[in-house]
């Protein structure tokens, strides 16, 4: 398919509606899609003035000049009778002779002609297309690079699926969203799809034409500034010193000097010869102070033959998130002498990786009898975890923090409050996730400082900390959280892909459920039982069969995990008929109260609220989650079918984050307006409640204005369109906006978006 235009809606509304002027500059740098815009513009005459004409008087208008050889003034009367009263757009209008440019001004100084041109930001274009938005006779836009939304809209367009979030960081961060170097990067790219989802297979793509175009930026440089570029291709930031010539091509920051576009960096590090990079590899690894960045130096170039900085390297890189160089390093730690310290971390990798077989493997190798607590803990979760050898995990630690780890996970909580102590802070953590679960958390969460001895273990204080504020209802926070914890592991598949299921759910739990599917389709873990559960349970809240998901499921099930059951009783609710009130009794039966409350609601949004209301007062008034009480006010406003309640409950669902049981509420309450503002914000739910909410139809005619004025049509322009007038217009629209429960063209453009893919 042709390479799609998308991400420049408010540019080409702003195009268009210059056209029923008197035209536009569209200004911005190369590449960055000013020419397919214009593309995107119904005109009469399509010109493109380049270099090789700008020398020649009146060249750009040959096509409008007469065939004889007659005088300036002939040749430009010619060409300014031919474009009187048509759409010209004019591409590079900064290559323009003067004689063009002039007769260009002419004709928007005269409004013999609309004029639509591009121009490229910097540089020095003719003093009469200047005076065009100097003089203020033609707006000027800034056409800025595409953000990381529209990148990722163009490469899902072109490759019909969604695309995977680590690459799409790469490819933006690479094309700093510039539409010719992505249009490159995709066609020079190797592919991969794993479920619908797509990623990059390989390095960073460089076509030949790509390549040519950095190349013809880099010719000019000289020798020894060539020098420094290709040393910071290798090292950046680096302190050194650089010339004017160098100008556009670095950048100065509070840590040195760095490379102006990563790609520079890709082809330097591409075409520098084998002895010459090695050369460059083994001065940077001699002058450098960065332990890690020396490292990888001394690796690359094959000098890496200490194996104490080997170690503190991959124990470095460990802690920053980047567990395939931590595994590169421990490895090439190991082979040359690291001992136990590599293999512990090597063993660590392994296991936050889910590669538990292998982490095993490693740990017994290096196993000692004073092994720290530190190590036998993270032996003993692989264990329990991974392989599901509780009992001998169990016998292993003789840690109380540690084992009531495992005795969380086993559902085991007073055997946890009875070994831990609030007073120190790592304990306190453990404690406040039994807390949560049983509805007894008052917060805040316990600091618990940094271990630099717990490596990678230190995650597990961040995944307690995000299901405590998920589980209490404090949606923001957990988010917040997630969102960061994600972003810090670009480089570790398995955790992003955990972190990646946690947000889903967060996602799903604030009413995005497209979100939380598309997150749900990039995440692959090694153990895939959350992310199953989480699928099923989106799906189905988008009204879809989610049966076959439930089953996978069940299938892959782990024995114990508690706590983390509950998504498979979420599951089991929605996608496959289970009673919420099946799944309460199983909670309530062990102490798990605030999953309790969870599942009672569920039923009262499934319409059982009667049935569940006793218990939901019961524990509103036991228990500390900060939405029990709203459940219970929900289920009570339901059996009382009190409007002004449930409106209520809505605007307290809303406040918390938790879209979409607020836009159920406001379709229970029958305020149409308030239902309609919240359903637009819950990407294409079908709920029951909200398919009981129909929304009055709009007339045909309501519907006609509506659809153009959602494209960013003026009133005035819809009634040319439609050949009404503006009066009607507004009449219809107000209809609309009436109907609909909305007051502006943003939430139009949402509304009648999620009408019509519920239509579909």
């Amino acid at each position: 398919m042709g390479w799609p235009f998308v991400g420049r809606d408010a540019e080409l509304t702003a195009v268009r509606r210059a056209v029923r002027g008197a035209g536009l500059i569209v200004a911005g740098p190369a590449g960055v899609g000013k020419t397919r815009l214009l593309d995107e513009v119904e005109c009469d005459v399509r010109l493109r003035a380049t270099a090789a004409m700008s020398e020649i008087p009146l060249g750009v208008m040959a096509p409008f000049l007469p065939s004889v050889d007659p005088s300036p003034l002939a040749m430009l009367t010619s060409a300014r009778s031919a474009l009187r009263s048509r759409v010209v757009v004019v591409d590079d209008v900064h290559l323009l002779d003067d004689a063009s440019a002039a007769l260009l001004h002419q004709l928007v100084q005269h409004r013999e002609a609309v004029v639509v041109a591009t121009l490229r930001s910097g540089e020095r274009a003719p003093a009469p297309v200047v005076a065009l938005w100097k003089d203020e006779l033609l707006p000027r836009i800034e056409l800025d690079p595409l953000g990381r939304a529209a990148v990722v809209e163009v490469l899902e367009t072109v490759l019909g699926g969604v695309l995977d979030s680590v690459t799409a960081d790469r490819l933006w961060t690479a094309s700093a969203g510039n539409m010719l170097l992505l249009r490159e990067m995709h066609f020079a790219a190797q592919w991969v799809s794993h479920g619908g989802v797509w990623s990059l297979d390989g390095p960073l793509p460089l076509s030949p034409r790509l390549v040519e175009l950095i190349e013809a930026h880099l010719a000019a440089v000289p020798a020894e500034e060539r020098r420094v570029l290709e040393l910071l291709a290798f090292g950046e930031p680096l302190d050194l010193a650089a010339s004017e010539a160098l100008d556009g091509l670095v950048t100065v920051t509070d840590e040195g000097l760095r490379l102006a576009h990563p790609l520079y960096g890709e082809v330097l590090r591409a075409q520098c010869p084998p002895l010459r990079k090695r050369n460059h590899q083994r001065h940077l690894a001699s002058v450098l102070d960065d332990p890690l960045r020396v490292a990888v130096l001394r690796l690359d170039s094959g000098t890496a033959d200490d194996p104490a900085l080997l170690v503190q390297a991959a124990s470095l890189a460990s802690a920053t998130g980047g567990v395939v160089l931590a595994e590169r390093l421990a490895r090439a730690a190991w082979a040359v002498g690291g001992g136990v310290e590599a293999g512990r971390l090597l063993a660590q990798v392994l296991l936050f990786t889910d590669r538990p077989e292998e982490a095993e493997e490693v740990f017994a190798m290096v196993a000692a009898d004073d092994d720290p607590v530190e190590v036998r803990t993270m032996r003993a979760l692989n264990l329990g975890w991974g392989l599901g050898r509780s009992e001998e995990a169990a016998a292993m630690l003789e840690n109380d923090l540690a084992r009531c780890v495992l005795l969380f996970h086993a559902g085991k909580y007073d055997e946890v409050r009875a070994l831990l102590s609030y007073d120190k802070p790592e304990e306190a953590a453990v404690l406040a996730m039994v807390d949560v679960v049983q509805g007894r958390y008052v917060g805040p969460f316990p600091v618990v400082p940094p271990n630099p001895v717990a490596g990678l273990g230190a995650e597990t204080t961040v995944f307690a900390e995000v299901f405590v504020y998920s589980m209490h209802g404090h949606l923001a926070e957990a988010e917040r959280l997630a969102v960061q914890a994600r972003k810090e592991k670009t480089e570790w598949d398995s955790m992003r892909s955990t972190w990646t299921v946690a947000l889903a759910g967060l996602a799903r739990a604030g009413g995005r459920l497209t979100e939380a599917r598309r997150l749900l389709l990039e995440a692959r873990p090694a153990q895939p039982f959350a992310r199953l559960c989480e699928l099923a349970l989106t799906e189905a809240m988008l009204g879809n069969d989610a049966r076959p998901l439930l089953a996978q499921a069940e299938a892959v099930a782990p024995p114990g995990m508690r706590p983390y059951r509950h998504g498979l009783w979420l599951a089991r609710i929605w996608a496959g008929g289970v009673s919420p009130f099946e799944a309460a009794a199983d909670a309530r039966a062990h102490a798990e109260f605030a999953a309790e409350a969870t599942y009672l609601h569920e039923a009262a949004r499934l319409g059982q609220a009667a049935e569940a209301l006793d218990r939901l007062r019961e524990l509103a008034s036991t228990t500390t989650g900060l939405l029990v009480e709203i459940f219970a006010a929900h289920a009570e406003a339901l059996v009382r079918n009190d409007s002004a309640g449930l409106v209520r409950v809505a605007e307290r669902f809303e406040e918390n984050g938790f879209l979409l049981f607020a836009a159920e509420a406001a379709a229970e309450s029958g305020d149409r307006a308030l239902c309609t503002r919240l359903v637009a914000h819950c990407e294409g739910a079908r709920t029951p409640a909200l398919a009981r909410m129909t929304l009055n139809p709009l007339t045909p005619r309501e519907r006609e204005v509506a659809v153009l004025a959602a494209r960013g049509l003026t009133n005035k322009e819809i009634a040319s369109s439609l050949v009404i007038s503006v009066r009607t217009v507004d009449n219809h629209l107000s209809n609309a906006y009436s109907k609909l429960g909305i007051t502006t063209r943003g939430e139009l453009a949402l509304v009648l978006s999620d009408d019509a893919g519920g239509q579909g």
